[in-house]
């Protein structure tokens, strides 16, 4: 049967209005408007864009994936120095993101509050907002009122009794037991790991200082190496030259003590006895749970939003575990207050040269405002997060860098022991500032080199009207990461970037060129803390190369001069060893000269 004209139109137009023409024209519609926005926004990219000017790999113009990729690897910072070596001090690392890796460079964008800092801080305020979390300038500027005197130069000289007695001393006792348990087992040296001993002396220094009470983080180290030491007691000297005094992990050589946190609230001999229910393992338990919440929280800032219920156990988990340590961290400052205050109306006067009284006392010479005990507690924890892996790390590499420059280690052995012949004497801050020159430059040349800090710490531009660096003019809406890394290897700054000369910060140049160290960050954020990291530096260091003896387990698999390929690292928020338990342990005996 032949159609007419008006059926045969009524059916083509039935064939046109089909489901399956009707998605596959919104499909083509689809891909066609795609295609036009892929087009447009790489014309924009390559070709007006405001930061196409910027050197850096091409694929940066549209994506930041491969810089995420080495963010996710924990290697961002080895990716900013390679792109800094390829293309200059200033480098595109993504479509709204600028590496800057000169010194110049870098104190202009810390030097005011015009650039704020990222969105990045926010994501990892695991314990509130506190001066280093903060991204607002008034927060930043009314904290630093308050609690700048804590930190004050004068102020930390005072706390030297108390680093001595509850970190330098502690650490010793650990090297003398690991010692003793060697030479029991019929060896001439043990085999220590540093790594952990440092961050367990770190984290005892700052807990006794921030929260009136040593955690006994020590104590767990010596614990084993009594045990050691009585299993050697009890047996022949069969036992090989390998073995490990102290190479587990520090939570796992913790498990077997129960000595409760030391009750050393107050300086003098008449302590406040506060009773606690946590025991040394547990506090450390705490502690670690909650720095590993804050390292997760910066590298997936969505868990903080999502119902805990929601998350994988572990993570609840470390939930738990912060909310605990916050829960005995409010607790101790309410004690700690609460015994500062029946001091003063008894009519003592016992001096607490420590942090956590200066906070409780700290006010606002401007408005008055005094701190409450949860924001004491965020200020103290994210100390205590920031002053003990850190610092162990600087000892750490400045023993591996002067033990792989064995010119360099005995000049520093030199020094120490023509300064404290005998071996025995105390050694102030102030006597080694004095004395020993070269010492404090082996310590410069090691926050150059390894700093703990060395990652990026990323600006936003100003609001309105941006800002020029380098040349190049960056735009509201970028966000500039400062590579420290970057800084203390730029070859402009740095002759020999990579090699490992202390001499650099000797006579009246190197002590120029120490201002060039921003190991503590530069301008209006800078460390409140750099103070107090450079007396335990100072006085650790000299301490334990005056009385002990130090050697490398094995030769170095590759010349001194590429250390960077020897150490595998990581830097979370900051940079650290991959394998601490690896390729921390040393030999060390006494010094018998």
């Amino acid at each position: 049967m032949t159609l007419s004209p008006v059926s045969a139109y009524l059916r083509s137009g039935s064939q046109l209005l089909a489901p399956t023409s009707i998605t596959l024209a919104v499909t083509k519609l689809t891909l066609c408007s795609l295609a036009i926005y892929a087009c447009t926004s790489l014309f924009h990219a390559f070709f007006m864009s405001s930061l196409r000017h910027i050197p850096g790999p091409w694929y940066t113009k549209f994506t930041g994936i491969v810089r995420k990729y080495h963010a996710w690897r924990h290697k961002e910072h080895h990716y900013f120095i390679h792109l800094f070596e390829r293309y200059g001090p200033i480098v595109r690392v993504g479509p709204t993101k600028v590496g800057v890796g000169e010194i110049t460079m870098f104190r202009k964008m810390m030097s005011s509050h015009e650039m704020p800092k990222s969105q990045m801080y926010t994501d990892f305020s695991a314990v509130g907002e506190n001066i280093f979390t903060t991204r607002s300038p008034e927060f930043n500027k009314a904290r630093r009122r308050q609690i700048g005197p804590a930190f004050a130069s004068a102020y930390v000289r005072k706390m030297e009794p108390l680093i001595m007695s509850e970190g330098v001393d502690q650490v010793c006792r650990l090297f003398d037991t690991q010692i003793c348990a060697a030479k029991h087992m019929g060896q001439d040296r043990a085999v220590t790991n540093l790594y952990y001993a440092f961050t367990m002396m770190a984290t005892d220094v700052i807990s006794s200082l921030a929260y009136g009470r040593r955690f006994g983080a020590v104590d767990t180290l010596v614990t084993k190496a009594e045990a050691s030491l009585q299993l050697s007691q009890q047996s022949t000297p069969r036992q090989s030259q390998e073995t490990k005094v102290a190479s587990e992990a520090p939570l796992q050589q913790s498990q077997q003590s129960t000595a409760r946190p030391s009750q050393d609230l107050g300086v003098s001999e008449n302590h406040a006895s506060f009773e606690s229910q946590e025991t040394s393992h547990t506090v450390l338990e705490y502690m670690i749970g909650t720095m590993m919440l804050m390292g997760l929280m910066a590298e997936a800032p969505f868990i903080n939003a999502l119902p805990q219920r929601l998350l994988p156990q572990g993570i609840q988990r470390l939930f738990a575990l912060r909310d605990n340590f916050m829960r005995f961290t409010c607790t101790t400052v309410g004690q700690y207050r609460s015994w500062m205050a029946l001091q003063r109306t008894s009519g003592k006067s016992e001096a607490r040269n420590n942090i956590l009284s200066a906070y409780i006392s700290a006010q606002d010479p401007e408005t008055g405002a005094t701190l409450s005990d949860r924001e004491i507690a965020s200020e103290s924890t994210v100390l205590l997060a920031a002053g003990t892996d850190t610092t162990a790390n600087i000892m750490v590499n400045s023993v591996r860098l002067l033990l792989s420059h064995p010119e360099k280690y005995a000049r520093v052995r030199d020094e120490l022991r023509a300064a404290f012949p005998n071996g025995a004497e105390t050694i102030t801050y102030v006597t080694a500032i004095e004395k020993l020159p070269y010492l404090s430059a082996v310590i410069y040349e090691t926050l150059r080199l390894r700093a703990s800090t060395s990652g990026v710490w990323p600006r936003d531009a100003p609001r309105h009207s941006g800002v020029s660096i380098g040349g190049h003019f960056i735009p509201p809406g970028t966000v500039i990461c400062g590579s420290i890394g970057g800084v203390h290897l730029n070859p402009e700054t740095w002759p020999t970037p990579k090699l490992f000369v202390p001499e650099r910060f000797l006579g009246a140049e190197g002590e120029l060129r120490k201002r060039n160290v921003v190991a503590f960050s530069a301008g209006v954020r800078v460390c409140p803390g750099r103070h107090l990291a450079m007396m335990e530096l100072v006085m650790t260091l000299s301490t334990v190369l005056l009385k002990y003896d130090l050697d490398l387990i094995s030769s170095p698999a590759v010349p001194a001069t590429d250390y960077f390929a020897k150490v595998d690292e990581v830097c979370h928020i900051t940079t650290t060893f991959r394998h601490p338990e690896r390729d921390c342990n040393f030999y060390i005996s006494r010094n018998t000269c």
